[in-house]
């Protein structure tokens, strides 16, 4: 079986949890894009595990890659791998040799481009991933297979710092030695982490070729997609299920299965606009938890929006999809669900593409009542859908009929054993 799992809405969909939940079923898996910039979270009978680069499935599969799509910083990396080892040591851990390095000149540039910004602020995490895939496609980036290469790194660095001298003005950069220290650290991290270093678009093939099962993951969500996200309030790469095949080395003709991943509400870090935010949605934050893994911020909060789910289904060919936080949003009194958009009273078809066109949105509206705390979590996981309580069966089927796909997998807390999959619906 070859599958991928990727999130749906704007990244947060809790992608973590439900990837920790199949992985059991996969030899490998391949996390095919992103950076430290995502954070996902692993509850193992109450014990919390957060991965930032480490794909989530390392919990309970064989092998892990990290792609060529991703950009790593070896020093989170490194601390990520020690922590990891101490609960799982005979991991297999394998890094593409093409993968591109995050240094601290670029989350200086992160910084500093974000300043500039103004108006249209993107609100980044500042861990360095936009200046380092702009080096990347600039062709002057640091792969990880340079970090054998004292000479090359140091290259690299005045390459990068004199293209972007003027960003770097008034930094700690703008010091030779400084940089120097910085060619120094990333040759210390490299040499323990290169070890991990493959080729590994032939090691996925291979293993493909023994008949092993292997699962992709993408990080953040289909709306921060570079292309199709709400461009420029997006991540700097490609988060559709297609990426895998760009982002891995592997071809995405041999996919299997798409399961897509959303949350029974919308959350969002960052600006940007956000259809259908609720503007004091502080109550639903806070029975969430609704902060950020990686950057500790508040998260925007919006209800369910089905044009964006039917959009992002839609980009990324899903076969089926996983729900969670079902269990936090039946809390609410009164729930609603976005179904349509419209402007000038005309409802659309498409997903803007106009900043503009945002502020002439309408957002129509149907209600459900909520379904109260779920008290009997355990009675559910172990006789089923059955045992779900009626007004959330009445929101799961009419997502369904909407998106025309089923929820084939239903999360009702965040430990990895409170979820219940199709197999037990029947």
């Amino acid at each position: 079986m070859i599958s991928v799992i990727l999130g749906l809405q704007f990244g947060d969909e809790g992608k973590g949890k439900i990837t920790d939940f199949i992985s059991k079923d996969y030899d490998d898996v391949v996390r095919f894009n992103g950076g430290s910039n995502a954070g996902h979270t692993v509850v193992i009978n109450g014990e919390k595990f957060k991965f930032h680069l480490v794909p989530s499935g390392a919990m309970q599969s064989n092998r892990v890659i990290l792609g060529n799509g991703m950009v790593i910083d070896p020093e989170e990396l490194v601390d990520e791998i020690d922590l990891l080892k101490k609960s799982k040591k005979n991991i297999d851990i394998k890094i593409s040799a093409g993968a591109h390095i995050v240094t601290k000149m670029h989350k200086c540039l992160d910084k500093k481009e974000e300043e500039i910004r103004s108006k249209l602020n993107i609100g980044t995490t500042s861990k360095g991933i936009g200046p380092t895939y702009e080096d990347k496609y600039a062709r002057t980036g640091i792969r990880l297979i340079d970090l054998s290469n004292t000479e090359i790194i140091r290259d690299k660095i005045e390459t990068i710092y004199n293209m972007k001298r003027q960003l770097l003005k008034g930094s700690i950069y703008e010091n030779p030695e400084e940089r120097g220290k910085m060619v120094e650290s990333l040759c210390s991290f490299g040499n323990s982490i290169m070890k991990y270093m493959d080729y590994t678009e032939n090691v996925i093939y291979n293993d493909y070729r023994s008949g092993k099962n292997i699962l992709f993951e993408g990080a953040q969500g289909g709306m921060l997609d570079i292309d199709f996200g709400i461009y420029p309030f997006v991540t700097s790469s490609n988060t559709l299920a297609g990426a895998l095949s760009t982002g891995s080395g592997f071809s995405f003709r041999k996919v299997d299965r798409v399961i897509g991943v959303f949350k029974a509400y919308t959350s969002k870090v960052g600006a940007g606009p956000f259809p259908s935010e609720i503007l004091n949605g502080s109550t639903l934050r806070d029975l969430g938890g609704e902060y950020g893994t990686t950057t500790g911020r508040p998260r925007r909060i919006g209800w369910l929006d089905l044009p964006l789910l039917k959009y992002t289904i839609m980009m990324n060919d899903v076969d089926s999809l996983a729900i969670t936080k079902v269990d936090i949003l039946g809390k609410m009194k009164t729930i609603k669900v976005a179904t349509k958009y419209t402007i000038d009273g005309k409802e659309i078809d498409y997903f803007p593409r106009r900043l503009e066109e945002f502020d002439k949105l309408h957002v129509d509206y149907v209600e459900f009542p909520g379904w109260g705390d779920i008290t009997n979590g355990e009675d559910i996981i172990s006789k089923g859908y059955q045992e779900l309580p009626e007004n959330m069966k009445k929101f799961l089927e009419f997502i369904e009929g909407e998106t025309g796909k089923t929820i084939d997998i239903i999360s009702l807390g965040e430990d990895r054993r409170m979820t219940i999959t199709k197999q037990i619906f029947n």
